[in-house]
């Protein structure tokens, strides 16, 4: 079958009309909004820099040896690749180097200096962690400190987004199949619709 044949074919049927366009831009608005969904774990999955978060008010944050700086301020200095940690020293005389994951008191409390040799005790992050908000403001990571040892539940976002989209397509495939497709729409589309809480 050669081309002329092909164009024969649109000549009897019809070439890409007002209809086809509608047609096609229902279909692509339909397969962006999916997409926005698909990639949307990779915005909202995101682990910004972050520190434990002392436990009492600070009165003092040394990084580096420059002490002018805000706690919240000093996130968005931490490297993913470096060990890097903040001293803060609390309004009752604490010293306290935060790391990501831990955070150690200094047994010393003369000494603020960034560089600390002396004897330190190991805490863990039960007071939860200060996120780096230049870049994220809020992500699913910062909403529920999914860091360090919760690190692996991040991890899942993506995969069970998929495994809803597996099980929706199977579930309400068939309940498509059963009452109709626009029954199901309705349904499948208002039900979760007015579930959803108010913004």
């Amino acid at each position: 079958m050669g081309s002329r044949h092909f164009e024969g074919i649109y000549d009897h049927v019809g070439h890409f009309g007002r209809f086809q366009r509608v047609l096609y831009f229902i279909c692509a608005f339909q397969n962006i909004s999916c997409g926005i969904h698909y990639l949307a774990s990779v915005f909202m999955g995101v682990t910004p820099h972050h520190v434990c978060r002392p436990p009492g008010n600070v009165s003092q944050v040394v990084f580096h040896n420059h002490s002018n700086w805000s706690l919240e301020d000093t996130g968005a200095l931490l490297s993913s690749g470096q060990k890097d940690y903040v001293t803060v020293q609390l309004q009752n005389g604490e010293i306290w180097e935060l790391s990501r994951c831990s955070r150690n008191k200094r047994e010393n409390t003369s000494s603020l200096g960034y560089e600390y040799t002396g004897s330190k005790k190991e805490f863990p992050c039960v007071d939860g962690y200060i996120y780096d908000q230049n870049t994220w403001k809020s992500t699913a990571v910062t909403q529920w400190n999914l860091v360090c040892d919760r690190k692996w539940l991040a991890m899942l976002i993506q995969p069970l987004f998929m495994f809803g989209v597996l099980l929706g397509s199977v579930t309400f495939g068939y309940f498509s199949d059963r009452v109709g497709f626009l029954t199901a729409w309705y349904k499948t589309s208002g039900f979760p619709t007015s579930s959803a809480p108010p913004l």
